[in-house]
């Protein structure tokens, strides 16, 4: 399925249902960003229906390079991932009840890989440390459009208070 299958009355519609949300990442998510490497905010109301969308360049969000004693795998850690997120996802706190749908676009397989599982772990540490709903992290290839397949699970995830 493609954008291309959205019905008229799609901006109605709650964003659970997978085959209408991965759709509307579809339509946001463009070929440019999958080139460019961008992060895809789909912002949905307290019923989940579509609200607005905001791609973020991937390079905005890059943590500070590692120093020279810094070990490589640091750099790409969920940890320091979550925190390149935070200020992207904090203002949205302000509009209580909303939940949010990301869309990892990127160049390489249409396959969940390792950087796709960090940036999905640290998304959802992310929105439950800032108590932000999310609905699903997708991924977005050039040909395709699906969940990250998180077979590792996610523990020890502290919550909004």
């Amino acid at each position: 399925m493609t954008f291309f299958d959205l019905p008229q009355n799609w901006r109605d519609r709650p964003l659970t249902e997978q085959p209408l949300a991965t759709n509307v990442a579809d339509l946001y998510c463009t070929a440019g960003d999958r080139r460019r490497g961008a992060l895809t905010l789909i912002i949905c109301d307290e019923k989940d229906r579509f609200k607005g969308a905001i791609a973020i360049d991937l390079r905005d969000l890059t943590p500070d390079p590692p120093s020279p004693n810094t070990p490589k795998a640091s750099a790409s850690t969920p940890i320091r991932r979550a925190a390149a997120l935070r200020p992207v996802i904090r203002p949205l706190q302000v509009y209580p009840g909303g939940a949010l749908i990301l869309t990892l676009g990127r160049k390489g397989p249409s396959a969940t890989t390792t950087t796709d599982r960090e940036w999905a772990e640290g998304a959802t540490r992310a929105c439950r440390s800032l108590g932000v709903r999310l609905l699903t992290f997708y991924i977005a290839s050039r040909d395709q459009v699906f969940p990250a397949d998180l077979t590792t699970s996610i523990t020890n995830l502290p919550t909004a208070a």
